[in-house]
């Protein structure tokens, strides 16, 4: 894989992370976790800078997130990706006590 191949790559599984949390899906941690050591691999390659990677998730934040979770990238000063999943409904149980 060329290395605008593997920036293209890492935008794309970056988009699917935003889309999936978006639509209300799991985004399992060991995903997570291997975006966040692609991004730093990228930056660290000189494949992109910190700058340019953080503007793209800002934008992906303005896209998919509501104004208060935006914040979180924007004022980000690390390279992380966050987790913004729905809580999940909770019904109780139909048995009796």
């Amino acid at each position: 894989m060329d290395s605008q191949a593997f920036i293209d790559d890492l935008r794309k599984r970056l988009r699917a992370f935003f889309t999936e949390q978006a639509q209300g899906w799991d985004v399992p941690p060991a995903t997570l976790y291997r975006m966040e050591g692609a991004m730093a691999s990228a930056v660290q390659l000189g494949l992109v800078s910190e700058a340019e990677l953080r503007g793209y998730l800002l934008h992906l934040a303005e896209e998919f997130l509501d104004e208060n979770l935006q914040g979180i990238y924007r004022n980000d000063r690390q390279l992380l990706l966050h987790l913004h999943m729905h809580e999940a409904p909770v019904y109780p149980s139909g048995g009796s006590q």
